[in-house]
């Protein structure tokens, strides 16, 4: 009886250790395909390395929680830094702060533009961690803090692109006629001038900013100012611009080419101005 008791309890304890084989399968983890990102395929590669370091340790626990979390990065589900409290680190200020500076980190775009640094700093990170809670190899303490240093200082988003603002250049002045908003001779050689000048120059964008002088009240202007640029839009659509490039503005008698007093018929004032965006 003694001995069917004591082959059950080594069947059990086979059965255990088998169990515990996958946790520790750094050669499996390292064999699956990632389905991740770059980012996770880094954490699963840098996991691994960690969990290589203990095994050469001889630190089981530490080798299963690293290759545990290298399958979870090669599953494309890639864990969030570890929290200083789950290693009874929660009362230390460093590595509290590293973590938070590691977060913001995170947070940014820089796992997609530095994966492999991200990945760095975070797995530097929780092994440092690690090797806090054992409070003994300091050698190991400080390689792995030093490791988060400089992979965390890379943990950044490219930065954007400048791009060069648009150069606005006024080209035309159509005038009219006080109260008027139709072209006469002289507007539709303009407006005919223009369209070759687009046709050419292919500018972004044509602003057409329509404007009055201070003759009648704002609000009346304001509408006049309007079907003055309207005007204009219509006629150069007739002449093959396209209608998408024309940015209509109608600004009444709020930006006077000549300064006058109210109630004041200046012509220059009476305009569409016509500005290419290049």
């Amino acid at each position: 009886m003694k001995k069917l008791i004591a082959w059950s309890v080594a069947g059990a304890a086979v059965l255990a250790l088998s169990g515990c084989a996958d946790n520790w399968d750094i050669d499996g983890v390292a064999g699956m395909k990632g389905t991740g990102d770059a980012f996770a395929t880094a954490l699963q590669a840098n996991y691994l390395d960690s969990a290589r370091f203990e095994k050469n340790e001889g630190n089981w626990s530490s080798v299963q929680y690293f290759t545990e979390r290298a399958r979870a990065s090669a599953m494309g589900m890639a864990p969030a830094p570890q929290e200083p409290k789950e290693r009874g680190l929660d009362g230390n200020a460093d590595v509290t702060a590293a973590r938070a500076k590691l977060m913001a980190a995170l947070a940014t775009k820089a796992p997609k533009d530095a994966p492999e640094a991200c990945a760095k700093a975070q797995v530097s990170f929780e092994h440092w961690m690690e090797q806090l809670q054992e409070g003994w190899q300091t050698n190991d303490i400080a390689t792995y803090k030093g490791n988060y240093d400089k992979a965390v200082a890379l943990c950044v988003p490219k930065p954007e692109p400048v791009m060069a603002k648009p150069k606005m250049t006024m080209r035309y002045v159509v005038y009219f006629a006080t109260g008027k908003a139709t072209l006469d001779k002289a507007a539709l050689k303009v407006l005919s001038d223009v369209a070759k000048e687009q046709a050419a120059d292919k500018p972004i964008n044509i602003y057409l900013a329509g404007h009055t002088d201070t003759v009648g009240n704002a609000k009346t202007n304001q509408a006049l100012s309007e079907k003055r640029s309207k005007a204009v839009a219509a006629e150069l659509a007739k002449m093959g611009v396209a209608t998408k490039a024309l940015d209509l503005k109608a600004l009444g008698e709020t930006t006077l080419a000549v300064q006058t007093k109210d109630n004041v018929a200046e012509g220059k004032n009476r305009r569409v101005e016509i500005w290419f965006e290049k």
